[in-house]
């Protein structure tokens, strides 16, 4: 049997709260239980609240594991998320693409050439057959 986190021993090392307050759980339930075998009316109940703050314990702990470990895997990714900017590279970059907007010849806006594309598209798709055959 391995020791990873995935398999008992693992959960056991990796938790150990959660077994002891599991133990001290039945524990409580069994002194109570040899209470009212015994018709001890006081044993019984104490070991019932006993059960009932062991429980809560054991409760409290599972929850206790389940926030530290979502927090700690929650800061973990948010570190491999970030990637390092080579802020002068992308300034150099920024600047070469500008000088060489400004050296461009003066092109159509945007919008002219999805006219031109538009006008060429509709007379190529509605052209007249007869058209096509000349």
């Amino acid at each position: 049997m391995s020791d990873s986190p995935k398999s008992i021993i693992g959960k056991i090392k990796e938790e150990p709260l959660v077994p002891l307050g599991f133990f001290a759980t039945v524990g409580a339930f069994l002194y109570a239980a040899h209470g009212m075998h015994r018709g001890n009316n006081s044993q019984t109940q104490w070991g019932m609240r006993a059960r009932v703050v062991m429980q809560g314990l054991t409760v409290a702990a599972l929850l206790g594991y389940g926030l530290f470990q979502s927090t700690r895997d929650s800061k973990t990714s948010r570190k491999e998320d970030f990637r390092t900017i080579d802020w002068d590279k992308l300034e150099q970059d920024a600047i070469a693409a500008e000088k060489a907007e400004k050296n461009a010849a003066p092109s159509q806006s945007p919008l002219d050439k999805l006219i031109a594309k538009a006008e060429a598209q509709k007379k190529s798709v509605f052209a007249p057959e007869s058209a096509e055959k000349k």
